[in-house]
C-alpha cells in the first residue's frame, strides 16, 4: 500500500509540474507575442500623407502613401498605394479621401498602416456625376460633399460609415439663372449654423457674367437660404487649382477670391471680396483688387500660420499653361487687412497652376508649399521668422497633389 500511495504522489506531482510548466511557457509566449504586436514603442505613428501624379493626360496615375516622419530628401513611389487616374485629396482627422475624376464619382476613404500603406475603408459612389467637388467636415458623424460634371448637386453623409443621409435641393441656386447649362458648387465655409458656398454659373463654357455669386444653406433645414452676388469680381470657377477660394478667417470673417473675366473678354478684375462676420452679405466697403496689387491675374486664396496667399499668373495669354510649356504661377502674399500685396515669396520657383498649387501649415511653425516645375516636383517649407523658404524634399515619383499632417 505505501508503495501504490508513494507511486500516487509522484504521478500526481508530476502533472503538477508539467501543468505549471505548460502554463508558464502558455503565459511566457502570450507575453512575447504582446510585447511584439501592441507594445506602443514597437509601433510607428504615420503623422502626414501625401498624394503625387504621375504621367501626362489622360494617361495619369495617382499614388498616396504616409510617412512616420519627414527625415529624407527625396521620396519615391515604390512604398505607394497606386490607384487609377488623375485624383485630389482631402484630408480629415486620420483618414485621406480620395476623389478620382471620371464617372460615376467616387468618393474613397483610406486609413494608413503602420507601414504607410494606405488601405481603403470605405466610398461612396454617385451615379450620373463625374467627380466629388468640395468637401466640409462638421463633425466626426456628418459632412457635406458637392458633385459635379453630369449631375450637380450637394450631399450629406456620415464620414464614418460613408453612408449618404440627405440630399440639399438646390432648385433655387439653379433657378436664378435658368439659361446657364452648367452650374458648378464650389468652395464651402461653414458659420453660424450656415454653409456658405460659392457657385458659377455658365452656358457653353462662358460665364453668364462678371459676377460672383455664394449660396448660403440654412443647416438646420439642409435649405437654400438665398444666393448672393457682387459685381466687383468673378469667376470663382474656372483656376487651374480647384477649391481654393473661400477662407474664413480666426474673427469670422469670411474672404472669397475671384479670378476675374478679364482674360476671356469680360470686365471683372482678379479681387478679394469678404463677407464680414455675423452678416450673409457682400461688404460693401471692402474690395482687394489684386490685378492691380499684383500686375496681373491671380487665383485662389490660401491660408496659413496667419498669413494669406494667392498665386498669380505671370504671363496671362498662357493661362493653362497648354502654349508655352512652362509653368506660369508664382505664389504671392497678400495683406488683407490693408488690401496690398506684399510680393511674390521670395525662393520659390515659378510653379505649374495645372499641377496642383497648395499651401498647408503642418504645425504651429512651419507652412508647406507644392512646387511643380519642368526640373524638379518638391515641397518647400517656411519657417516661422525666415524670410525665404528650404526645401524639404524632392518627389521622384511625380507632382505632389496634396500634402498634409494626419490628427
Amino acid at each position: 500500500m505505501k508503495n501504490k500511495t508513494k507511486t500516487s504522489v509522484l504521478i500526481n506531482l508530476k502533472s503538477l509540474f508539467l501543468g505549471v510548466l505548460t502554463l508558464a511557457l502558455t503565459v511566457g509566449c502570450s507575453s512575447d507575442d504582446s510585447s511584439n504586436d501592441d507594445s506602443p514603442s514597437m509601433k510607428k505613428e504615420i503623422k502626414f500623407g501625401m498624394a503625387t501624379v504621375s504621367g501626362a493626360w489622360p494617361n495619369t496615375t495617382t499614388y498616396l502613401q504616409g510617412f512616420e516622419n519627414l527625415n529624407f530628401s527625396t521620396i519615391g513611389n515604390d512604398k505607394a498605394t497606386e490607384l487609377t487616374g488623375t485624383s485630389s485629396v482631402v484630408v480629415e482627422g486620420d483618414y485621406m479621401y480620395a476623389k478620382p475624376f471620371g464617372a460615376p464619382a467616387n468618393l474613397v476613404k483610406y486609413k494608413f498602416d503602420e507601414n504607410g500603406l494606405a488601405q481603403e475603408d470605405n466610398k461612396i459612389v454617385v451615379p450620373g456625376a463625374n467627380t466629388f467637388s468640395t468637401i466640409h467636415f462638421k463633425d466626426e458623424n456628418t459632412a457635406y460633399a458637392t458633385v459635379a460634371g453630369g449631375i450637380s448637386k450637394l450631399i450629406v453623409f456620415d464620414p464614418t460609415t460613408m453612408r449618404i443621409q440627405d440630399e440639399v435641393s438646390l432648385k433655387d441656386v439653379t433657378d436664378k439663372f435658368p439659361e446657364a447649362n452648367r452650374t458648378y458648387y464650389l468652395d464651402m465655409v461653414e458659420r453660424d449654423n450656415k454653409l456658405f458656398m460659392t457657385v458659377h454659373y455658365e452656358n457653353n463654357f462662358v460665364p453668364i457674367n462678371d459676377y460672383a455669386y455664394v449660396a448660403i444653406i440654412n443647416l438646420e433645414t439642409n435649405t437654400v437660404e438665398k444666393v448672393i452676388e457682387d459685381q466687383r469680381t468673378g469667376m470663382l470657377f474656372g483656376g487651374p487649382t480647384s477649391n481654393a477660394g473661400m477662407i474664413k478667417m480666426a474673427n469670422g470673417d469670411i474672404y472669397v477670391q475671384g479670378k476675374g473675366t478679364s482674360d476671356g473678354g469680360g470686365n471683372a478684375p482678379s479681387g478679394i471680396v469678404r463677407i464680414k462676420n455675423g452678416t450673409s452679405e457682400f461688404d460693401a466697403d471692402y474690395f482687394l483688387n489684386l490685378s492691380e496689387a499684383t500686375g496681373n491675374i491671380c487665383y485662389g486664396i490660401l491660408h496659413a500660420n496667419g498669413k494669406t496667399y494667392t498665386a498669380k499668373v505671370e504671363d496671362e495669354t498662357d493661362f493653362w499653361e497648354f502654349s508655352t510649356g512652362n509653368p506660369q504661377f508664382k505664389y504671392f502674399e497678400i495683406d488683407l487687412e490693408n488690401k496690398t500685396s506684399l510680393g511674390a515669396v521670395a525662393g520659390l520657383p515659378t510653379t505649374y497652376g495645372t499641377r496642383g498649387m497648395s499651401v498647408t501649415s503642418f504645425n504651429d511653425n512651419e507652412v508647406a508649399f507644392t512646387i511643380a516645375t519642368n526640373d524638379e516636383n518638391a515641397l518647400y517649407e517656411l519657417n516661422a521668422g525666415a524670410n525665404t523658404p528650404t526645401k524639404m524634399f524632392t518627389s521622384t515619383g511625380g507632382y505632389i497633389t496634396g500634402f498634409k499632417s494626419l490628427d
